[in-house]
């Protein structure tokens, strides 16, 4: 089966799906034939960035009942990506443990409700794929909230490839990725961000929400793949 049909026949949601990787994990499974369903907490407000083909519905992912509610809308629907999460940029002296706690409550709590919601009502040979970062493992200055919350992640993610089989979960660690979620973040600190990642990393270049889609729809239509953190962050690790 090529790619361009792989997911002939399938339905995929992404919760975080209008914009960012999100938007091109919904892009990228569209293209490989499936029926795509993208949630976001206001998808009218990028509603011009959304294929008309791709179904848009509304969900507060820090909301169990609103995913649910998403869930019963939706119907049947066979691999469920998560892509939500603010950069959670900032030093214990700069954030408070309620502002850490609210990047905890999207991302992380997030993907908790969604796959909750989604255990016992995706396809039995179906797949979750959660996005993550490498900050987990590769740590730098202002980053103690994020890297804890993509710890969590990838542990959550191996525990329920177990809990969950024969649905196969799999996190994505992506590096420094130019999506966007850094629009709120000072332009003077995106910049500093952005060359000293580009100097560091072997590929001399930044990520693009495309690099994450095609890993995504790998993990969908690889039926042998479960529990595993896929790194993708132009060999950051290396450095």
């Amino acid at each position: 089966m090529s790619i361009a049909n792989s997911l002939a026949g399938k339905h995929v949601v992404v919760m975080g799906g209008t914009s960012g990787i999100g938007l091109a994990i919904a892009e990228h499974a569209l293209a490989a034939g499936a029926r795509v369903t993208a949630a976001s907490r206001n998808p009218a407000r990028t509603a011009g960035s959304v294929p008309a083909e791709i179904a848009t519905e509304q969900v507060d992912i820090t909301s169990a009942a609103s995913i649910d509610a998403l869930l019963e809308r939706v119907g049947i629907f066979d691999h469920l990506a998560i892509s939500a999460g603010a950069t959670a940029l900032g030093t214990v002296r700069e954030l408070d443990s309620a502002e850490a706690r609210a990047f905890m409550d999207t991302k992380f709590w997030g993907a908790y409700n969604g796959v909750r919601a989604a255990a016992d009502r995706i396809a039995k040979d179906g797949s979750i794929v959660l996005i993550g970062g490498i900050a987990s493992r590769k740590h730098g200055p202002g980053r103690p909230t994020m890297s804890a919350i993509n710890a969590a992640l990838e542990s959550f993610g191996k525990a329920n490839a177990v809990d969950l089989a024969p649905v196969r979960v799999n996190v994505i660690a992506p590096g420094l990725v130019e999506t966007p979620a850094f629009d709120d973040v000072p332009t003077d600190v995106r910049e500093r961000l952005l060359t000293q990642y580009i100097a560091s990393v072997p590929v001399a270049r930044v990520g693009l929400p495309e690099d994450i889609a095609s890993t995504a729809l790998f993990l969908m239509t690889n039926g042998y793949v479960t529990g595993s953190v896929v790194d993708v962050d132009g060999g950051v690790q290396l450095t």
